[in-house]
């Protein structure tokens, strides 16, 4: 018996490393997994992005998002934009973003094919000219399927404005579809067609690919890049940042 506490410091290094807790990533992709990231543990996502709408404009952007799960299979995520610089030909307008406020649930279905659902709304913390300027509010349904080691994360939402412009239908709706493989233990890439649809409006849609890199299992760094496929969407953008697990 006088053996037992020995034993038990021993094997410490290895029941530590049998609980691990591993980051989740949602950025920097439209869509999000279905998962959720670690129970009760707080997860943070920030980053820098820059977009040229038009050969004349820029936008360029802080995105963040705290992600928290606070029971099994739900939990909250609050995100947003941190600073955001606008210029035209006009003007150049600079602020704080709109936030949003979401609750998820996770239902997986087997091992290799799991849904999520989202729902919430975007809060109008942002100036006029930076937000929509009254609460929008949305839900976004997730299908997530492992095949071997790639992932397919489908996501398909709808928002309905609180603002509603003149003859134009206050309905949005969102899809996307991102495919993501890993190179090796720490190097993977992802790929993803998203666009947004509405009544009495031109469709929007766009290509990202981005390259991601697990500097340790609590963080990961990306960075890529996104072209347009419309007239009206955004020409292109370029992107960076991390997804940090906060483990005690």
């Amino acid at each position: 018996m006088r053996f037992l506490p020995l034993l038990f410091i021993l094997s410490l290094p290895l029941i530590a490393q049998a609980e691990q807790l591993t980051v989740t990533p949602y950025r920097p992709t439209v869509s999000n997994p279905a998962e959720l990231s670690a129970l009760q543990h707080l997860e943070v996502e920030f980053g820098v992005q820059s977009n040229q709408p038009g050969m004349e404009e820029e936008r360029n952007s802080l995105p963040f998002l705290l992600k928290y799960p606070f029971a099994d299979q739900w939990g909250l995520l609050v995100g947003g934009e941190a600073w955001i610089k606008s210029r035209s030909p006009d003007e150049t307008i600079s602020g704080f973003g709109n936030t949003s406020v979401l609750l998820k649930h996770y239902y997986p279905i087997n091992s290799t094919l799991a849904v999520g659902f989202e729902a919430g709304a975007v809060l109008p913390s942002a100036r006029k000219s930076l937000g929509q300027g009254r609460t929008d509010y949305l839900g976004n349904l997730i299908v997530s399927q492992d095949i071997s080691d790639l992932r397919i994360d489908v996501n398909a939402g709808v928002t309905r404005k609180g603002f509603k412009e003149e003859d134009l239908d206050r309905y949005r709706y969102n899809w996307a579809i991102a495919v993501s493989h890993p190179i090796d233990e720490r190097w993977g890439i992802a790929g993803e067609f998203s666009g947004v649809l509405a009544r009495q409006q031109k469709p929007t849609s766009q290509f990202l690919a981005t390259l991601n890199y697990l500097m340790t299992p609590e963080l990961m760094l990306d960075f890529g890049g996104t072209i347009g496929m419309t007239t009206i969407t955004d020409d292109y953008g370029v992107f960076a940042g991390f997804a940090l697990l906060i483990a005690p």
